[in-house]
């Protein structure tokens, strides 16, 4: 199979079981909430679903991003902070720089601990992808179809 051909199986696959009336919900669906991001970033009015579509993929990289094994990386992290702020000390000995090496950790510990969260909304992100994608798929086969 052909990387192409995989991409169309997923496509596929997000809008199987719908009908064409809830495939028509949906896209409605997706159309309000660009709509909305657009309006809220300033953006311009145009091709909703494929700016959607950016929207989604970003917030799924960022989600996939914060998946990163914190809790396992927090000792290397630490002895290179506090390097780094041994090295700054000597520079600038005005600054707080270890209250902040303290919360950064403290923000890591934290994202370790909702690991189940972050991986369940990057799931969720991605089948929106997914859904956008199939959408937009059918929406530029209809176009072909017109032409």
């Amino acid at each position: 199979m052909e990387k192409n051909d995989w991409a169309n199986v997923s496509i596929e696959n997000a809008l199987d079981g719908l009908s064409m009336k809830e495939i028509e919900r949906l896209e409605a669906y997706y159309m309000a909430e660009a709509e909305c991001l657009m309006a809220f970033g300033g953006q311009e009015k145009k091709e909703p679903l494929t700016f959607m579509l950016k929207h989604l993929r970003a917030t799924e990289c960022l989600f996939k991003t914060l998946q990163f094994p914190w809790e396992e990386s927090v000792a290397v992290l630490y002895g290179s902070f506090m390097h780094y702020v041994a090295l700054e000390e000597r520079k600038e000995s005005g600054k707080c720089l270890p209250d902040f090496m303290t919360e950064l950790i403290k923000r890591m510990k934290f994202l370790a601990q909702k690991g189940p969260l972050i991986t369940a909304l990057f799931r969720r992100y991605q089948g929106q992808r997914k859904e956008v994608e199939a959408l937009v798929a059918l929406k530029r086969g209809e176009l072909n179809e017109q032409q």
